[in-house]
Order: structure tokens, then C-alpha cells, then sequence
């Protein structure tokens, strides 16, 4: 993708999320733009299951309180396969090393958009992704 409008695009309709800084970037730092989307192809072309790299993004806007960008990884983690389970145990782990509060703030949020997903899905207990 070369120009900022097919790159705006692809992050409103593939990824289904408008991150705060792409208009911002798009404005006044195109290349700065271009550039952040060359780091995040690379992890979808990467080694890592796309259910675990999503879940480390959930984990890491939670930690920094991006609850727009954590409920937006939980989510393409659940359509990639990941249980609810897996994704409560990262948060536990999260809890053991950073406290609660990532749980009550943004963590709750993530969860409870990745259960919405989950449902829409119609996964139960039986026929979960692996």
C-alpha cells in the first residue's frame, strides 16, 4: 500500500479499528504512517500464530491503557482462535507481575469485548477454535 488513503482504509475495514495516531500520521508524517504498517506486515507475516501475536497486543494496550486498541486485538484474537480461557490466563498472569488494576481498567473491557465476539461466533465450550 503506497498512498495514506488505502492505508487509512485498511485499518477501518481489515482491521476494523481507527487508531488515534493514523489520521495524525496521515497528516503530517505520511512515510511515518507507511512505515508503522511495514513493522505490523511483518508480524502477520511472521512466526507467531496470529491468535498469540493478537493476544500480546491485547496484553500490551492493556497495560498501557489503550482500551480501544485492547478491545480491538481481543477480538481479532478470538476470530484467530483463541479461547477465552487462554485470553483471562494471559490476564492473570498480567495481574501476578503488574497488579489488578490492569485487569479492573482495560483488561475487564477486552474480555468482555472478546466474549461478545465470542458469542457472535457461536462458539461454547464444545466447539471452540484451537
Amino acid at each position: 500500500m503506497e498512498d495514506v488513503e488505502s492505508i487509512l482504509d485498511y485499518y477501518k475495514n481489515e482491521l476494523k479499528w481507527n487508531p488515534p495516531f493514523a489520521e495524525i500520521l496521515s497528516k503530517y508524517s505520511p512515510n511515518g504512517l507507511k512505515g508503522y504498517l511495514v513493522m505490523r506486515e511483518s508480524i502477520q507475516k511472521g512466526h507467531l500464530p496470529k491468535k498469540t501475536s493478537e493476544l500480546i497486543f491485547t496484553i500490551l494496550d492493556s497495560l498501557d491503557d489503550e482500551a480501544s486498541g485492547a478491545r480491538a486485538h481481543a477480538v481479532a484474537a478470538v476470530e484467530a482462535g483463541l479461547t477465552m480461557e487462554e485470553l483471562v490466563e494471559a490476564f492473570v498472569i498480567v495481574t501476578i507481575v503488574k497488579g489488578v488494576n490492569v485487569l479492573c481498567k482495560t483488561g475487564v473491557q477486552a474480555i468482555e469485548a472478546a466474549e461478545k465476539k465470542y458469542k457472535e461466533m457461536g462458539l461454547t465450550d464444545e466447539n471452540k477454535l484451537s
